[in-house]
């Protein structure tokens, strides 16, 4: 399998994970983010599926949403911080979005490996964007982890200033 195809499926299986856990997940807030993060890999799955074709440029074109969903999710960790009241959260769902961290953590780390191992430029410089993707999606588990550990504190966190100065990635 080359590693467009290897890529694909991985995108895939990402989303069906995400899916799945949006589906358990009685919070409607962390509900949207598992939501956001399959259209994202929905998204990953184009752009990989556009580079298998040789359409480079709507490879590209299908990322242009991406920080129309960073805003949104920056969004809902606002609206979040905002409404903490003493909240908790069960054991199973701090223990999905570490499952989505280390799903996220191997995406990037394959593509930033992968485009390492590049001759093309095209495609180095097209594994990096992916991989870039990849690593906002870490910047966003990693604030959800937080917030699922402290959500009183969430709003006064580095977690949540980090994730909101990610503006324009």
């Amino acid at each position: 399998m080359d590693i467009l195809e290897f890529a694909m499926k991985m995108e895939l299986d990402g989303k069906a994970f995400y899916d799945n856990q949006a589906r358990k997940l009685k919070d409607k807030d962390l509900k949207k983010i598992f939501n956001l993060l399959a259209e994202e890999e929905e998204r990953h799955y184009k752009f990989f599926k556009n580079m298998k074709e040789g359409n480079n440029e709507q490879a590209i074109k299908n990322l242009s949403d991406s920080s129309k969903s960073l805003n949104t999710i920056k969004n809902i960790f606002i609206e979040m911080s905002g409404k903490s009241d003493n909240k908790s959260f069960a054991e199973d769902e701090l223990s999905a979005w570490k499952k989505a961290l280390d799903i996220e953590e191997k995406a990037e780390s394959f593509y930033r490996q992968k485009a390492n191992e590049e001759s093309n430029t095209d495609k180095k410089k097209l594994l990096n964007i992916i991989a870039d993707e990849e690593l906002n999606h870490i910047y966003m588990i990693e604030g959800v982890l937080s917030y699922l550990k402290f959500p009183d504190a969430f709003a006064e966190s580095e977690q949540f200033k980090n994730f909101q100065s990610l503006e324009g990635h």
